[in-house]
């Protein structure tokens, strides 16, 4: 590759996407370059594959990287060059009301690195001075693998969604799906002693994953009567949480009887646009529940993240089923698209072995 280049996955369209050699991109003085070194493969990345997510092409995609700081830019402070880090993907506003409030992660006017920017799965990226600004530079710890890292903006996802959930010690709490995000929501709900935790999932792979993570009792929907089961393990009060981590409207109908009275339902999950639930309203009204969606998170919760893995309360080295060159970035996209395996990482400087 010539002197001043690198190479990138860029999206071109709709079913579109092309590995081409694109200058490395020059860093001002308010930005930060960094080399990447793994890029995570998200299900939003699937999306604007299928042209269901619609950014502007051409674009670098890629939100989920980790990598080392190769510029900084003569007015950035804070960071050295060499340094590991993981970059929050979405930039707030801070003038919306949401960022007002204190809920960046539902920025009115955000935009994202990945998305309305070009991101990570290239050998390069630049970090503009708003995600600086932001506090989105992350540093990643000694003992959090490079892999991990580029993983972290979901498990920061994740994370939010066991705040939604307020958990306490001594709850019982429902995780119904356990591909990527449900494991997350398993090994993440360890940050409190739970007096049961309940994993619903119809793939034997996948329970299997979920009771070696710590699970107490996983159910085969097909097979098994979850909500018997559920309230057995309760004690005949229900859940203290529940949260829906699969975007199909008949699960999200059906969980909501796993709620004790006074409990909490999180819709983590998008379902499909247009989608429609019934629900009988006065279930809510007399068990008087809190339901509640989790959308993204934050550079802070990424941080809390770190926190937890650091600590050892939290282990991911599991969660990485693949790493692959850009040039078979198809297989790695295919093999989320196809529940197989739980994260696929690309890795930028990876010769390709097709």
């Amino acid at each position: 590759m010539k002197d001043g280049m690198m190479k990138a996955l860029v999206f071109k369209g709709p079913k579109h996407f092309e590995v081409e050699e694109r200058p490395i991109p020059a860093c001002g003085p308010d930005e930060i370059l960094v080399r990447v070194r793994y890029g995570g493969v998200c299900g939003t990345d699937n999306r604007i594959y299928q042209g269901t997510k619609i950014i502007e092409a051409p674009r670098i995609t890629g939100h989920e990287f980790s990598g080392r700081i190769e510029t900084i830019g003569e007015n950035v402070e804070g960071y050295h060059v060499g340094q590991r880090v993981s970059v929050y993907p979405m930039i707030y506003c801070g003038t919306c009301h949401c960022c007002q409030e204190g809920r960046t992660n539902i920025c009115v006017n955000r935009t994202t690195i990945g998305y309305e920017i070009d991101g990570g799965f290239a050998q390069y990226v630049k970090i503009p001075k708003e995600a600086i600004a932001c506090g989105n530079v992350v540093e990643v710890p000694d003992s959090v693998s490079d892999e991990v890292a580029a993983i972290s903006e979901p498990i920061a996802a994740a994370y939010h969604g066991i705040q939604q959930a307020q958990l306490k010690d001594g709850d019982v709490f429902v995780i119904v799906g356990a591909g990527p995000i449900g494991l997350f929501h398993v090994q993440l709900s360890k940050s409190v002693n739970l007096s049961k935790l309940i994993v619903i999932e119809p793939i034997a792979e996948k329970r299997a994953m979920a009771a070696e993570m710590g699970a107490d009792i996983v159910i085969d929907p097909t097979t098994e009567n979850a909500l018997d089961i559920i309230m057995e393990a309760s004690g005949k009060r229900g859940a203290d949480a529940v949260i829906i981590d699969v975007g199909v409207p008949s699960v999200l109908e059906q969980s909501l009887a796993y709620v004790k009275k006074g409990g909490r339902f999180v819709i983590f999950a998008g379902n499909p646009v247009g989608s429609r639930v019934s629900i009988d309203p006065n279930v809510i009204h007399y068990k008087e529940l809190v339901v509640t969606g989790s959308s993204s998170s934050s550079a802070d919760n990424q941080r809390e993240v770190f926190r937890l893995l650091d600590s050892g309360k939290v282990d991911c080295s599991k969660m990485v089923s693949g790493v692959f060159s850009l040039e078979q970035w198809q297989t790695a996209f295919e093999m989320k698209a196809n529940y197989k395996g739980i994260k696929t990482v690309l890795d930028p400087w990876k010769e390709d072995v097709q």
